[in-house]
């Protein structure tokens, strides 16, 4: 057997094996969503510990950046126009909270102080009717509609409907104040 440095090159066969089934799991695991996987960095070989702590540090990079983003957007959702993202990210990941952070400050000043409160109790409102229509959801089926400038509708169009409906309510108590 041919020693090497660190050991035999069956020991850095088995290594590098192992290094590409971890690797290949941590990718897996990533497209699909999973976030919270790291690789073992506990190889002889230095570069396999060096990259398996290099990959290690990427995906904790790529999870603090989303679940910021995530933070943000939930709040917004909430009808929080006071949040934004951290002033930390960079590159791709900092465009978007540029983007993001402008387009909430671009609701703030649109609809101002008094707008930016109506925006909260409406959003409140909505997310109570959202949940509400969840908990008596029925399966409805699929509607043909037989002029194609009509929309189809169903349990989604009505909602989006009631929300433009909450919205242009929004537009006119500010009108009015103004």
């Amino acid at each position: 057997m041919v020693e090497t440095a660190n050991g035999s090159v069956a020991d850095f066969r088995d290594q590098k094996a192992r290094f590409c089934a971890e690797l290949a799991a941590l990718v897996a695991a990533v497209m699909s969503g999973d976030l919270t996987r790291r690789m073992d960095a506990d190889y002889a070989d230095p570069d396999f510990c060096r990259s398996a702590a290099m990959l290690n540090e990427l995906i904790v990079s790529i999870d603090d950046n989303l679940s910021d983003f995530n933070r943000a957007v939930a709040a917004l959702a909430l009808g929080d126009l006071q949040g934004s993202m951290r002033e930390k990210h960079r590159g791709a990941f900092g465009q978007l909270q540029r983007n993001f952070n402008l387009a909430v400050a671009t609701f703030r000043t649109v609809l101002g102080e008094q707008g930016s409160d109506q925006f909260t109790d409406k959003a409140t409102k909505f997310r109570r009717m959202l949940t509400t229509f969840r908990a008596t959801e029925v399966d409805f089926p699929p509607r043909i509609s037989d002029e194609d400038s009509r929309p189809i509708p169903s349990p989604a169009h009505d909602l989006w409907l009631k929300l433009a409906d909450a919205l242009d309510g929004l537009q006119s108590d500010s009108s009015k104040s103004a």
